[in-house]
């Protein structure tokens, strides 16, 4: 039986800076704290919000950090998921794996039901048998140990943190089209690093 694909969201199936950016300096304006330059805040895109606002306020208030992600998400949630692009060659890709006989998942820390109002957004629910998040309570390691019905399982992300939780469960695809860096994914066992959609479909094919 072909091996499940879990796919990450943000910075693997799309690219989602605008709407991310803006939505933390929304959030920031609304906490009387200075906007950062966008560019400087696409490092964000990927790990989850608790973790980026902690940073970003210099913070480990419980209460101020759970503030800014509601604000992020008040925005986020109204407009933000739409100022999003699918990378080039992904909707044609996700086809492709399916009559290879992949099953499809979709494993991201957003919470489950934005994720879904993404991929609902670009018309692509059909593709996945689940889209699966976990907001701020789980981690990515828990959805993707749920999932393997022990069977072959590949990863596919684009940051450090897709890989680490594919470890042991799952063969590790990082995709270098989205946020993460060669040495992030490598140092974080990434098994194999591919450039661009039609790589990965070179992948399963020979699986």
């Amino acid at each position: 039986m072909k091996p499940l694909i879990a796919f990450d969201l943000d910075g693997t199936l799309s690219d989602p800076a605008p709407g991310i950016t803006a939505s933390i300096n929304y959030a920031l304006d609304n906490l009387g704290v200075s906007r950062v330059d966008p560019n400087d805040l696409k490092q964000y895109i990927g790990p989850p919000l608790t973790q980026t606002f902690a940073e970003l306020l210099r913070t480990e208030d419980d209460q101020v950090i759970n503030q800014a992600v509601a604000f992020y998400r008040e925005r986020y949630i109204e407009i933000g998921y739409t100022e999003n692009t699918l990378y080039p060659g992904i909707q044609e890709l996700l086809k492709k794996l399916i009559v290879q006989g992949h099953r499809l998942y979709v494993v991201t820390t957003k919470r489950t039901d934005i994720a879904q109002a993404v991929i609902d957004y670009f018309g692509l629910r059909s593709c996945f048998i689940d889209v699966l998040g976990f907001g701020l309570r789980r981690h990515k390691a828990e959805l993707l140990s749920e999932i393997k019905e022990k069977l072959a399982m590949w990863m596919i992300g684009d940051r450090a943190s897709d890989m680490v939780a594919g470890q042991g469960l799952a063969r590790c695809v990082g995709v270098l089209w989205g946020y993460g860096s060669v040495a992030e994914l490598e140092q974080a066992g990434a098994d194999v690093l591919i450039h661009t959609p039609a790589e990965l479909l070179s992948l399963t094919e020979s699986f």
